[in-house]
């Protein structure tokens, strides 16, 4: 078993990034870190987790709605105003696919589809966390994502301000099969939301996947991924050798080790051919 120390980042491809860096900008309340070309490193101010985006041309595939992404805000008014403000905007930002608010797993959440091909979910879990058993059920998935709550001045104008990146999502074909994999191969955990949902993290960090069944799944690029950071690159280095030598594990494929100074990685795609890094940073 492998032994994370955080749930790093997450990676997803668009097609333009001058098309999608906007959404995210503008709409969800991420500030750029970093751009090269073809790729940009963003950061929500009110999480650790980091999103790199890679640009994939007009190459790049449709993803599924279950392969999406989510901010929480904190109040259920706020994501009817996010609602509403999509569709007034939806043509400047290129917005597809701006599903009503409804209820999902115990979030109240509206869905919209930007112009780089990818889901994205603004949630609310107000209604749920007045019960107070809720807050610690779960690994805290549902608690809020935020120690102090960004102040609407930072994210003005649209009725709602998006407090925390909270989650990615994948789907698979066997959730027993999953939750050993992501349990007894990556050292994350598990938490059943219900029959046919768990969330994956790691206990030290807020920042969750929403893994979820779906009889139909589509094979996504090595740029939709999760990333598990180890302590050092030893560490990395030693995790690739037990994989290259572990069978009956579940890995699909297993990439090559690479090492650039300090830091080393490595792809893994898990028994749905989800795609996974192991790094040191």
């Amino acid at each position: 078993m492998l032994h994370p120390i955080a749930l790093a980042n997450t990676h997803m491809e668009c097609r333009y990034l001058n098309e999608t860096l906007p959404v995210l900008t503008d709409l969800l309340a991420f500030e750029k870190m970093a751009e090269v070309p073809g790729e940009a490193t963003l950061k929500h101010p009110n999480t650790d987790w980091l999103l790199i985006v890679h640009e994939g041309g007009e190459g790049a595939s449709v993803k599924e709605m279950h392969n999406h992404w989510g901010v929480r805000v904190a109040k259920k008014q706020e994501v009817d105003a996010a609602y509403e403000y999509l569709n007034a905007h939806k043509e400047k930002y290129g917005l597809k696919q701006i599903g009503k608010p409804s209820y999902s797993h115990g979030s109240y959440s509206v869905y919209f589809l930007e112009p780089g091909t990818n889901g994205w979910e603004i949630e609310c879990y107000e209604d749920v966390l007045r019960k107070e058993r809720e807050w610690g059920r779960r690994g805290g998935v549902r608690a809020p994502h935020w120690d102090t709550p960004l102040s609407p001045e930072r994210f003005t104008g649209r009725g709602y301000v998006p407090q925390g990146f909270t989650h990615g999502t994948l789907a698979c074909g066997d959730i027993k099969a999953s939750w050993d994999f992501y349990a007894k191969v990556l050292g994350l955990e598990v938490h059943q939301a219900n029959d046919h949902v768990v969330y994956v993290k790691h206990p030290k960090t807020k920042c969750y996947v929403v893994c979820a069944v779906r009889k139909e799944r589509k094979t996504n690029s090595p740029n939709f991924r999760f990333t598990i950071q180890l302590e050092s690159k030893e560490a990395v280095a030693t995790a690739h050798r037990w994989l290259e030598s572990g069978k009956g594990l579940g890995i699909t494929e297993l990439r090559d080790l690479h090492v650039d100074g300090s830091v080393a990685s490595f792809l893994l795609s898990d028994p749905d051919r989800n795609w996974w890094e192991v790094s040191s940073k």
